[in-house]
């Protein structure tokens, strides 16, 4: 296989110079066909070409196939331990949460397998993201339809109809009408920038876990999303309810246990360190994505829309008011990160100081917290950043916030 694909990238070499259209040409297919590492290595050799606008699409091209692998390989591990979302929203986290195939003969899985796989999510992005930064972007474009772009999910060597990310969004919308036919865009500067912090994003949540001992609560409650990969207490908790009970209460009760196991020593405060700083280069990289957006005089199926521009999403509508809306979230954001303005606690006067949660802490118990024992230590007297700034912050977005949030990143 590694000699094919290396043979392939010779003869596109030998071929002559690369276009911008092959560039393009080469992601959407190996984006669709679902061969996103072979993409990825064929694409090699162009960003190495000496038309340094098509080496930036190239270099561009490269950084999406690799977070889309990235994404597959932490999907093919999960259905390799037979992943099943919990219905009740009470027990739904955001990895845990990517519909997988099922997978009728699963592989154990235990606590530091897990933590591989974290391990993993985490590695595969960072390349990722170094590879998108290298990329000088300022003409890029690169056009493909999101809902076309298929994963192998369940790691057979192939992607089906069944792994693309529209037949995942039908899966999780669970309302095939609600879901376009197309989703066609246009990915450019901007869009480099914002994807990039996306990265940031599921990387600093994959810091934060790697940061603590979560040990007790894989041990104790993650058989609710890996019934059959021989957890512990799996088949004394998993069993159907007995006549009269519904499903329901018994998702109260992991949701309480999960809750009560909330509880992680610290095991690498470094990766928890390392979590804020990828949280705060979520803001940075969001001014500098909508800097880029706000800059372009085209129209051109945009995915981040400038307040003359034409956005995807008919529903969220982009304008001056709602960018400047968002960059002022990001600004709080970041200076509560960075212990400018504190948090507010229901319990105190005094604000929660973010900053040295994250970089002194040496055990994060979510309900103590929550009650007021364990915030004491980073209470400090200062501008504390009120639930009315909040509220003041977000009023332009009229309801959606949270909608805009996922988009606007």
């Amino acid at each position: 296989m590694r000699f094919l694909i290396s043979a392939t990238a010779f003869f596109y070499l030998l071929s002559g110079p690369a276009t911008a259209t092959e560039v393009n040409d080469l992601l959407t297919r190996h984006l669709y066909a679902g061969t996103l590492w072979q993409g990825g290595s064929e694409m090699g050799s162009f960003t190495q070409s000496g038309d340094k606008a098509v080496a930036a699409e190239a270099q561009a091209a490269r950084g999406i196939l690799e977070f889309v692998s990235s994404i597959e390989k932490l999907g093919q591990a999960l259905h390799r331990h037979g992943l099943q979302t919990p219905q009740s929203a009470m027990m739904q986290l955001p990895i845990l949460r990517l519909p997988v195939p099922p997978n009728p003969n699963p592989e154990q899985l235990d606590y530091p397998k897990y933590r591989a796989i974290l391990q993993e999510l985490l590695d595969g992005l960072i390349k990722a993201e170094a590879t998108l930064a290298a990329a000088e972007g300022a003409g890029v474009k690169l056009a493909f339809d999101l809902l076309k772009v298929r994963l192998d999910l369940d790691g057979d060597g192939k992607a089906g109809d069944y792994e693309s990310l529209g037949a995942m969004m039908r899966q999780l919308m669970r309302a095939s009408d609600q879901v376009p036919a197309e989703m066609l865009f246009t990915f450019d500067a901007a869009d480099i920038l914002w994807l990039r912090g996306y990265s940031q994003f599921i990387m600093a949540a994959a810091q934060f876990g790697l940061a603590h001992d979560f040990h007790q609560t894989f041990d104790k409650t993650f058989h609710v999303f890996f019934p059959n990969a021989g957890l512990p207490l799996a088949i004394d908790l998993t069993r159907q309810p007995s006549p009269g009970r519904m499903p329901s209460e018994t998702a109260i009760g992991d949701f309480i246990a999960f809750i009560h196991l909330f509880n992680w020593p610290v095991m690498e405060p470094e990766r928890l360190a390392d979590s804020r700083l990828r949280l705060k280069a979520i803001a940075q990289l969001s001014r500098e994505s909508w800097q880029a957006a706000r800059a372009e005089t085209d129209n051109d199926r945009e995915w981040l829309p400038n307040a003359k521009q034409t956005g995807i999403f008919a529903s969220l509508p982009a304008s001056d008011a709602t960018i400047d809306g968002w960059l002022a979230v990001m600004k709080e954001f970041e200076l509560v990160l960075d212990g400018e303005k504190l948090l507010p606690h229901w319990r105190f006067d005094r604000g929660l100081n973010v900053k040295r949660l994250f970089t002194e802490s040496k055990n994060f118990d979510l309900v103590l917290l929550l009650a007021g024992t364990d915030a004491v230590p980073y209470l400090e007297d200062g501008p504390i950043s009120t639930t009315a700034d909040w509220d003041n912050l977000t009023s332009v977005f009229r309801g959606n916030f949270l909608g805009y949030a996922v988009w606007y990143n």
